[in-house]
């Protein structure tokens, strides 16, 4: 990341109603302003080398990690990373509720890069690594958070990613998955 800016949108008078929404279209603005998360944040990371970015909440820690991910795009700077990322930032962000296990692994293998026969092989690892084989049937809207966290963890270390980012979603897991 070099010289890295990011500004959120902030929205007020927030509609309530649908009769509210359609005043608005015709006779009211909606009352924004900016808010910035971050400004000017440069980071060089080089191969091999594991970094913790430590800080208060709202310093933007999490909001870095999405930047690197590629979720968010800086309204400032450049931000290019090299390689395959893998990333565990919210607790199933990436997962369709309504798919299973196997389902949501296989889609996140493909949007890895992986190929369906590689991510066939890899299913039947993951499930066990995360200890959750009997549920991979089972749509993963039923998983509680501790699930969830597995599951996008084992997936995540299963593909071999170049690049692994973590933000707080391991606080969720038992002692015996830690």
């Amino acid at each position: 990341m070099n010289e890295v800016t990011l500004d959120y949108r902030l929205y007020h008078d927030r509609a309530v109603s649908l009769r509210e929404t359609m005043l608005n279209l015709f006779n009211r603005k909606t009352r924004t302003e900016n808010f910035r998360a971050l400004e000017d944040v440069s980071i060089n990371i080089d191969q091999g080398e594991s970094v913790a970015i430590i800080g208060s909440n709202g310093a933007g820690k999490s909001t870095t990690l999405k930047i690197l991910a590629g979720i968010y795009r800086p309204t400032s700077g450049t931000a290019v990373s090299y390689g395959r990322i893998a990333s565990l930032l919210d607790l199933g962000v990436g997962f369709h509720p309504d798919l299973t296990g196997e389902e949501n692994l296989m889609l996140n293998g493909a949007m890895l890069g992986l190929c369906r026969n590689d991510m066939k092989l890899l299913v039947p690892e993951i499930a066990d690594f995360a200890q959750l084989s009997r549920f991979m049937d089972t749509p993963v809207k039923y998983y509680s958070n501790g699930m969830f966290m597995r599951l996008g963890f084992s997936l995540a270390t299963a593909v071999d990613p170049d690049i692994l980012l973590i933000d707080e979603v391991l606080a969720v897991g038992d002692a015996e998955f830690q």
